[in-house]
């Protein structure tokens, strides 16, 4: 309950604590279309809507241009389509059919200009937009050779889940992709919503996102490598790759992979977020932390912790000799086909195609840099569901290390309190459909979940562009619907009116959700507040008389009366918690 609800206080505080970058493309625009740097023509409309010459980019994926001066009409055509616009109109004809845009195409220096909504969403391409490093990338689809890809049979399965989640998209704002495969073939795999919503572009199956925490079993992968290679042992002190660390003789290999070292967790320091991009070196991050006391001694519990994992992939480098990001490109993305996965902000200058977001029904850009950069072998990766649906495959083979090792990383090394077992850089549960090995991770502007239900074969990944989405739960719908579960469908949250204001007067006042930690509920005409401690406050909007909602993050607060009518609680819900609060004041 305890880290559900710091994690509730830590997310609001990043979100809205932190300067947040409303991107605006200005200048000059890197254009790159299939990694190949192309020009930097395009431009920033009035509207703030980017704004590409279509002949050239369309001639660069080879399509046929023709011109109709007459009309004021282009035609754009290949050997699968042929797509019609006319100049100062915001719809085109793709193959008989209208697709409306947000912006007019015009003509600009004798050339046609168009938003590159079209790209994504009339020419189904993957598009990429990096306002703040002034780069968009247009990637066609590439296909998928392996035999895994097929497509499952269960074609009533497959709509199930389809139904699920495009009413989830409607109705609860996700935005995103999906893969669900069962028994070697795919059951589900979609984009959903928008990868930049000021652009209007769409999430695509071969969209990148950063995955956050899920680098962990990379980096754990990595590490079991150079064991086998005998470079190291994870029974191991620290102090043996890190001779000054502070109680390095304490911390072993295994206390990093596990959790259990008792360091202090860097990315809850608030100073971490406020490091410049000139000291942002592992060392400079792990320099925040190392000299602080133990929370815990080695191996006595498990806390989850971003520091442990920031040091293993220092050790990846300096065991390999090779930089993080070339180990993991040499060793493990190569040799299973990750074509689409690679470190954020690398030195190949790798970058998500996804815009990040921070929220729930209403979202906010959000600048993710500084936290994709620093979290280094903890969090600093981005992928696809389809390379993530590789890697899954291939932890059932012996490509990247033989069964034991892999028996090794998959064992229940240490109790998470209750929840399950932690492994070297996974989760380990078991529940009513026998064993899950799982994963998720957070980012201010990112979330992403890989989970496996191992007797029964079943892998479902979703990666979103909204950070600290509740992928937990709809991870479980999704397990469910797939084995056959009963589910309803998501409904909207509707905001209700409530005619006498002064009952908000009821809900008034201090709730102590943890010690020191008070939601403090104020009302300012007919609108009411919630505040946590150190926090702005935020309004909540009533469904119910006594059920409200936020609509910057995916939490609920549900008040409690007595059989006198009187409030004597409120409940947090959030992320598939409840944590009660007594009303003291």
């Amino acid at each position: 309950m305890w880290k559900r609800l710091l994690s509730f206080i830590l997310t609001i505080t990043l979100i809205f604590g932190m300067t947040v970058t409303t991107f605006a493309a200005s200048g000059d625009i890197n254009i790159f279309v299939n990694g190949k740097e192309i020009s930097n023509d395009a431009y920033v409309n009035e509207e703030g809507k980017v704004m590409v010459p279509l002949r050239q980019r369309a001639e660069e994926l080879g399509y046929i241009v023709t011109w109709d001066n007459v009309e004021k009409r282009v035609t754009i055509s290949n050997e699968y389509n042929t797509i019609h616009l006319k100049i100062g109109e915001s719809s085109v004809i793709k193959n008989d059919k209208n697709i409306n845009m947000d912006t007019k195409s015009i003509i600009k220096d004798g050339k046609t200009f168009v938003p590159i909504e079209l790209f994504s969403n009339t020419l189904n391409l993957i598009l990429g937009l990096d306002d703040k490093h002034q780069v968009l990338n247009i990637n066609q689809f590439t296909n998928n050779q392996e035999e895994f890809f097929k497509v499952s049979n269960d074609t009533e399965m497959t709509a199930k889940l389809n139904e699920y989640m495009k009413a989830l998209e409607k109705n609860e704002n996700f935005h995103g992709s999906i893969l669900i495969a069962k028994e070697g073939s795919i059951l589900l795999n979609e984009g959903y919503g928008f990868a930049n919503f000021d652009q209007n572009t769409l999430n695509k199956t071969q969209t990148k996102f950063a995955i956050g925490s899920v680098t962990k079993q990379f980096t754990a992968m990595a590490i079991m490598q150079l064991s086998e290679k005998g470079l190291i042992d994870v029974n191991d002190s620290l102090s043996k790759y890190l001779p000054d660390f502070p109680n390095g003789d304490l911390i072993t290999i295994h206390n990093l992979l596990t959790h259990s070292s008792g360091l202090v967790n860097f990315t809850e320091l608030m100073e971490f977020y406020t490091l410049s991009s000139n000291n942002q070196t592992p060392m400079d991050i792990l320099n925040l932390v190392k000299d602080k006391p133990l929370i815990f001694k080695p191996g006595e519990k498990f806390s989850y912790n971003n520091t442990n994992y920031l040091i293993l992939g220092m050790l990846v480098e300096q065991l390999s000799n090779m930089s993080y990001e070339d180990y993991l490109q040499e060793n493990i993305f190569n040799p299973i086909n990750m074509n689409n996965t690679g470190i954020s902000y690398g030195k190949n200058n790798g970058l998500h195609d996804a815009t990040a977001y921070s929220g729930y029904l209403e979202v906010v850009p959000i600048d993710d840099e500084v936290l994709l950069r620093g979290a280094y072998g903890a969090g600093n990766m981005y992928s696809t569901t389809e390379d993530l649906y590789r890697w899954s495959e291939a932890l059932k083979t012996e490509k990247l290390v033989n069964k034991d090792t892999m028996n090794q990383i998959f064992k229940e090394h240490i109790d998470m309190e209750g929840v399950g077992s932690y492994g070297y850089g996974w989760m380990i549960i078991d529940s009513e459909v026998g064993k899950i090995i799982l994963h998720g991770g957070n980012t201010l502007g990112f979330t992403s979940s890989i989970s496996r239900v191992v007797d029964l074969d079943l892998t479902i990944i979703v990666l979103s562009n909204v950070g600290y989405y509740d992928t937990t739960t709809l991870v479980n719908t999704l397990t469910s619907i797939a084995l056959g579960g009963v589910h309803e469908l998501p409904e909207a949250l509707t905001e209700i009116e409530i005619k006498d204001a002064d009952l908000y007067d009821k809900y008034i006042g201090e709730y102590e959700l943890a010690p020191e930690v008070i939601c403090t509920i104020t009302r300012e005409g007919n609108r009411i507040f919630a505040q946590l401690t150190g926090q702005e406050k935020f309004e909540i909007f009533p469904c119910t008389e006594d059920d409200f909602f936020y609509k910057i993050v995916d939490a609920k607060i549900t008040f409690v009366k007595d059989d006198g009518g009187n409030v004597t609680n409120l409940v947090l819900h959030q992320m598939g918690q409840e944590i009660s609060a007594i009303k003291i004041k």
